[in-house]
């Protein structure tokens, strides 16, 4: 089956850490060409793009600080010119810090969530009348498991990660109408390397494993296999689910 994205400019936030740069590579192996945004490193997103291109795929990246609505709206602006309109978005940027609730500042709970939910809200707020124009879109959010179970020591994260199912939700009924698909991708802990030093110890991975009936924590292409399915033509009829991705993890 063709996957419908060939050709589809396809936008992933947060693109140069994390998942994210496995989410772009995966859109560009089913023939999407890739805006990969980025706010700061930009060699980072840069080796994304190199990465990309030397698979044969497109890309380019786009520097924007997501807190800025005009910066926003720029970006979008410059990805259609250099690529296209975009018929995907991946709302992928996130902040985490482990703060206990009589720690948690007012600057950081605003931080925190307007870097997870504000961001969101922007960048779907401006890619919608372009995908609205094409007559395709779709959105895809990604919250997580804490914003269902919540987690100690880190009220704003699981707040804002709340939020993003609200949103998802909302959006996906006021766009619907106009054949935007807007639905959110919530994974449990994913194990990701920088550098060659993977983000959760190996002797936590195996105790937070426990948890997780399949036995292992995911991994970056666990989730994109989701994003993609949920950002291509394959989706014709999921809107405004919240999908877990948790290897039957519960807690």
């Amino acid at each position: 089956m063709d996957a419908g994205l060939t050709g589809r400019v396809v936008l992933v936030t947060g693109a140069g850490g994390g998942a994210g740069p496995t989410f772009g590579q995966r859109f560009a192996e089913e023939g999407a060409l890739v805006a990969v945004h980025y706010r700061r490193n930009a060699a980072r997103a840069e080796a994304v793009v190199a990465a990309i291109r030397a698979a044969g795929g497109r890309a380019s990246t786009f520097r924007a600080d997501l807190g800025d609505p005009s910066a926003v709206d720029r970006m979008v602006a410059e990805i259609a010119a250099d690529l296209g309109p975009p018929a995907v978005a991946v709302n992928n940027t996130s902040t985490y810090r482990t703060e206990a609730l009589a720690e948690i500042s007012d600057d950081s709970w605003v931080t925190v969530v307007d870097d997870i939910l504000g961001a969101t809200f922007r960048v779907s707020r401006a890619v919608a009348p372009g995908m609205a124009a094409g007559g395709f879109g779709r959105i895809v959010n990604l919250a997580s498991r804490s914003g269902a179970v919540g987690v100690a020591r880190a009220a704003h994260y699981a707040a804002a990660k709340a939020g993003i199912a609200g949103l998802t939700r909302s959006l996906a009924k006021e766009l619907g109408p106009a054949g935007i698909l807007v639905n959110a991708v919530a994974p449990t802990t994913i194990v990701t390397e920088r550098d060659g030093v993977p983000s959760v110890p190996p002797e936590r991975q195996l105790t937070m494993a426990r948890h997780v009936p399949i036995g292992r924590l995911a991994t970056p292409d666990d989730i994109a296999r989701v994003v993609v399915w949920l950002g291509s033509g394959y989706n014709t009829f999921v809107n405004g689910e919240v999908v877990t991705v948790s290897g039957g993890a519960r807690t």
